[in-house]
C-alpha cells in the first residue's frame, strides 16, 4: 500500500497576496532565475491548449477563451504545473466579474501527487508584469525616463509596477485608453500610490511619441500604434496579441521573444503574424530569446539608437515558477488550507 501523503495546500487569492505574491521586485527576480533554468535546457513545456468559441482573427479578444498551460521547470524549482485560465471580455459588465480568472496546480515531479492548488489570477498578472520588467531591465536604453502604457485595464497595474522597478530613473508615465474615465482614474490612483507623474494622454500617438519604453496591454483586435511614432532607442513590449502592426518589423533592430516556437505558432501573436506574412521564416539574425539575453549569451541592445521590440507570448514556465515561489513562502508563513485527495487507502491498489 502506498504511504505517500495525499495532502496538498489550497491557497486562496488572499493567501497568495499574504505570501508575497504581489511583491514585484521579488517576482522579477523569480522570472530571471526561471529564464536561466530555461537557458540551461531544464524546462519542458508543450504548447498551450486553447478552447475558443468561434473562429477568425480576434476571437480571443472578442469572444473569450480558456487556455491550459502546462510546464515542468527544473533547476531550483523542480516542479510541474498547469495554469487553467479562462478569459471572458464581457465579465466586467456582469456585476464586476474579472475578465480573467485562473487556477494553478503544482505537482511533485517524482510522485505526480499534487503539492498545491492556488488562485492563479494574481500569479498570472504578476508574472506578466515581471516578464516585462525583466525585459526592460535588460533592454531599455540607459537613463530612460519616460514610459508609455496603452491600456488602463487590470494588466496596466502590474506593468507599471514592473517598469518603475526596472527603470530606476523613470520620471513620467503617459497612459492612453479610449475610455477616458478609466484612464483618468488609473492615473490619479497610480500617481498617488507611486509618487510618479502618471498622466493621461489625449491620444495614443501623443502617449507614444518621445517615450523610451512603450507597453501596449489591451484587448484591441487592431494595432494601437504606428511604427512612425517610435523614437530611436525605444523598447516596445507587446504584452497583448494584436497591438503591434506587422509593419513594425521594418523599423525594428532587434526582436526578442520569450520562446520562439511558442510565440511564432500561437495564433495572432506578433511573431506568428510576421511568419504568416512572410516577413520572417525562422529565428535568425535580429531575433533572440529573452533567456539568452538574461544569461548573457546574447548581448541584447547593441546601440543606444536601436529600436528593440519584445514580444512575450506568456509561458507556462512563468506561471509555474511564480506559483512555486508563492507556495514556498506560504509554507514558511503557515498560510493556506490543507486538503487531501483521500483519507484512507486508495479504492484500487
Amino acid at each position: 500500500m502506498s504511504t505517500a501523503s495525499t495532502e496538498f495546500l489550497y491557497l486562496s487569492q488572499e493567501d497568495v497576496v499574504a505570501a508575497g505574491g504581489t511583491d514585484m521586485a521579488a517576482m522579477i527576480d523569480v522570472m530571471a532565475r526561471a529564464f536561466a533554468v530555461k537557458a540551461a535546457g531544464e524546462v519542458f513545456m508543450p504548447p498551450k491548449v486553447m478552447i475558443t468559441w468561434s473562429d477568425g482573427p480576434g476571437t480571443e479578444e472578442r469572444d473569450g477563451r480558456i487556455m491550459a498551460m502546462p510546464a515542468y521547470v527544473g533547476g531550483e524549482f523542480d516542479v510541474a504545473g498547469l495554469k487553467w485560465i479562462p478569459s471572458v471580455p464581457d465579465n466586467p459588465e456582469r456585476n464586476g466579474l474579472p475578465r480573467a480568472n485562473a487556477l494553478v496546480l503544482l505537482s511533485d515531479r517524482t510522485t505526480g501527487l499534487p503539492l498545491a492548488v492556488m488562485d492563479g489570477t494574481v500569479v498570472s498578472a504578476m508574472r506578466t508584469g515581471a516578464v516585462t520588467g525583466l525585459a526592460v531591465r535588460h533592454l531599455a536604453a540607459p537613463g530612460a525616463r519616460v514610459a508609455c502604457l496603452i491600456g488602463a485595464g487590470v494588466l496596466a497595474h502590474t506593468q507599471l509596477d514592473a517598469i518603475r522597478i526596472a527603470m530606476p530613473e523613470l520620471a513620467e508615465v503617459r497612459v492612453y485608453d479610449p475610455r477616458a474615465d478609466r484612464c483618468a482614474a488609473f492615473c490619479a490612483g497610480r500617481s498617488t500610490a507611486t509618487g510618479l507623474d502618471v498622466r493621461p494622454a489625449p491620444s495614443a500617438e501623443e502617449a507614444v511619441r518621445g517615450a523610451a519604453v512603450v507597453v501596449p496591454a489591451t484587448m484591441s483586435v487592431d494595432p494601437t500604434f504606428a511604427p512612425e511614432w517610435l523614437e530611436e532607442g525605444v523598447t516596445v513590449v507587446l504584452v497583448s496579441s494584436l497591438d503591434g502592426p506587422v509593419e513594425l518589423h521594418a523599423v525594428t533592430d532587434l526582436l526578442i521573444v520569450d520562446d520562439w516556437v511558442h510565440e511564432s505558432t500561437h495564433e495572432g501573436r506578433y511573431a506568428q503574424r510576421l511568419v504568416a506574412a512572410g516577413v520572417l521564416d525562422a529565428a535568425g539574425p535580429g531575433v533572440a530569446e529573452l533567456c539568452d539575453v538574461v544569461t548573457g549569451r546574447h548581448p541584447g541592445r547593441s546601440a543606444f539608437a536601436d529600436r528593440v521590440v519584445v514580444s512575450p507570448v506568456g509561458l507556462a514556465l512563468d506561471d509555474v515558477a511564480a506559483a512555486k515561489h508563492v507556495l514556498d513562502r506560504a509554507k514558511d508563513a503557515g498560510l493556506g488550507t490543507t486538503l487531501r485527495l483521500r483519507s484512507g487507502p486508495p479504492v484500487w491498489e
